[in-house]
């Protein structure tokens, strides 16, 4: 035995069709568990049925393997062996030298090692172990998984110059404005990350994770401030739901639920799409989060385009797509416990109105918009969708073969069932036991993890981090404008210029929109719907508009959005993958119609708010 220089290994690895797409660590940890065998003329170096320990790249001299069914190959600058590479414990086939020769041997545990990094090493062992059975090389050399630098497109040239050049101007304009240092140069920093976003520079999360750090490097804000989303209860929230929603959609109960479920609805797309709707509707008062309540429905809506075997791409799957996304976003507004941006703006109104508005009340006094905005989805969905007949019948004896063949519920079905009414009656009954709806979920993270139905590999992958880093640095950033006194400086800039409006609630609707939206640009939607109502509500007290009507608006309109990045809910749906079986051009243009039905529902309830005497 002798042993060669890493260098040479690696290239002979490289050579070899099965590891050319190998490089990096995984290469470099490999090459040092090589060594160079020589063997002499009759040595056998793989007998069949005797465990697979090493896999062998020929570097000289000719070997013969003998298939089970009696099929001779010639080896000659090759490989034997890759039974040790695939998931195979033994060897399959006899090797045998014919003459003396040299090959470098591979253990097994570097394989699996190797195999760890990338998963397609064993599938490509036992294709190249076909090959030698069916007499041709099914085994073809990896591609490269290096990515070639490509030079910047136009929107990134512009998007990386507008990055370099407007947060500086901004930072003087503002001082120049009479900001104080601190407050300018946080609105710099903001304007960059809103430029990220803008121009698409990098995932949406990252931008908004840049400029905490930066704010903490500067020291604009304390960290307790800067990253009060990461130790709020948004957090326990946020992480109890999503594993709630793993474990439906892993466990089979979402399948098993939707097979029942289509089973017993009529067989029309109309009341497909009626299902995810109103399951969003029922979700929107007892979880204050429409990303949580998304997470619940994206399963059913993954298993009913399946079960409906609904083409990718296809009308019928966008309108369930729009079902599903319009039934957790559209009652946002409806309810004071649906957004967590209603409870922090509801302490903005007088003690009197806290009162009246604590229970049903704004439920009721949203009556006419909820109707409205139901009212334009359906509308939409029929004129921009299609009538909503069926094609195909829906074959339900098939499907009450399918739900036969699940037999009873397992022990996984049950607990994610439990776990879900669990979180369902224990947010309901908040008000009741005084509980928190974050403990609750807090209580069922825990759950879930003692009882092994969320496994540390299903913590890691199917946990939407992203998505969670995602809400909670914007959490921070939130709390960084309140903390500067920016939206307080903001309400007295323009506190002024809204006289025109002259206590007409027909006026004051357009002036809430222009001031919303100018925030949603640059804002994400909680401090958008908190800044925007720390504008307006003095303007509408001055006007003698009932602060009610102007949170209400505010929260109502904030959940218009034109570019990706204003929705985080939309982002969740790509980020999720569900959004290949949509038309994102057509759900996009459905979005737009529906942010022009929640300004005609602010127009329809104003008659409604004057039989009601709030305005």
């Amino acid at each position: 035995m002798s042993d060669q220089n890493d260098s040479e290994h690696a290239a002979r690895l490289r050579r070899d069709a099965l590891f050319s797409g190998a490089s990096g660590k995984p290469l470099a940890r490999l090459v040092g568990s090589l060594r160079t065998v020589e063997f002499a003329a009759g040595e056998v170096l793989c007998a069949r049925n005797a465990a697979a320990k090493f896999l062998y790249l020929i570097e000289s001299g000719e070997l013969q393997l003998a298939t089970p069914a009696g099929r001779v190959v010639a080896l000659t600058d090759q490989r034997c062996g890759e039974e040790a590479a695939s998931d195979m414990a033994s060897y399959l086939c006899d090797v045998t030298a014919i003459t003396p020769g040299r090959a470098i041997q591979i253990p097994r545990e570097a394989l699996a090692e190797l195999a760890a990094a990338d998963p397609s090493l064993r599938s490509r062992a036992l294709l190249g172990l076909m090959g030698y059975v069916g007499g041709e090389p099914f085994l073809k050399p990896a591609a490269s998984k290096r990515k070639p630098l490509l030079p910047l497109s136009p929107r990134e040239i512009a998007g990386w110059t507008s990055v370099v050049i407007v947060p500086p101007a901004i930072y003087f304009l503002a001082g120049m404005a009479g900001l104080v240092v601190e407050a300018a140069l946080f609105l710099a920093i903001l304007s960059g990350t809103v430029l990220m976003w803008l121009f698409t520079l990098a995932d949406e999360f990252i931008p908004p994770l840049i400029a905490i750090v930066a704010v903490l490097i500067v020291g604009l804000v304390p960290p307790d401030v800067a990253l009060a989303g990461f130790s709020s209860r948004t957090l326990t929230t946020l992480l109890g739901v999503y594993a709630l929603a793993a474990v439906i959609a892993s466990s089979g109960l979402s399948y098993r639920f939707m097979l029942w479920l289509l089973i017993r609805l009529p067989d029309t797309p109309f009341w497909h799409q009626a299902a995810l709707l109103l399951s969003g509707y029922i979700l929107s008062p007892i979880m204050p989060s429409g990303n949580a309540r998304l997470s619940l429905v994206l399963p059913f809506y993954k298993d009913m385009v399946e079960g409906l075997n609904l083409p990718a791409q296809s009308r019928a799957a966008t309108a369930l797509m729009a079902a599903a996304f319009s039934g957790t976003v559209l009652f946002s507004p409806m309810f004071l416990t649906s957004k967590s941006s209603n409870l922090m703006v509801f302490g903005m109104l007088p003690t009197q109105l806290q009162n009246q508005f604590q229970g049903a009340f704004w439920f009721v006094a949203a009556g006419v918009a909820a109707l409205t905005v139901t009212a334009a989805h359906l509308l939409v969905t029929r004129l921009y969708f299609g009538a909503p007949t069926a094609g195909a019948p829906l074959p339900k004896p098939r499907l009450a073969r399918q739900l036969a063949l699940l037999g009873p519920m397992t022990g996984a079905e049950k607990a994610a069932l439990i776990g879900f009414l669990f979180f369902l009656v224990g947010a309901t009954t908040a008000s009741l036991h005084q509980i928190s709806p974050a403990w609750i979920a807090a209580f069922l993270l825990v759950g879930l993890l003692l009882l092994g139905l969320l496994s540390k590999q299903d913590f890691q992958q199917k946990i939407d981090w992203p998505m969670i880093f995602f809400l909670l640095s914007l959490d921070g950033l939130s709390r960084a404008i309140t903390y500067l006194g920016l939206d307080t400086a903001l309400a007295q800039g323009v506190g002024s210029a809204f006289d025109f409006v002259g206590g007409r609630m027909a006026v004051f609707i357009p002036v809430a929109l222009a001031v919303t939206l100018m925030l949603r640009l640059v804002l994400p939607v909680t401090a958008g719907m908190v800044v925007a109502a720390v504008v307006l509500v003095p303007i509408a007290q001055a006007q003698f508009i009932n602060p009610w009507v102007v949170v209400f608006l505010t929260a109502m309109f904030s959940d218009i959005w034109f570019m990706p990045y204003q929705s985080s809910q939309y982002l969740q749906v790509l980020g999720s993958g569900l959004g290949q079986y949509c038309r994102r051009a057509e759900f996009l243009l459905y979005n737009h119609w529906m942010n022009l039905a929640r300004i005609l529902a602010a127009y329809l309830s104003i008659p409604y708010w004057e039989w009601l005497g709030l305005v």
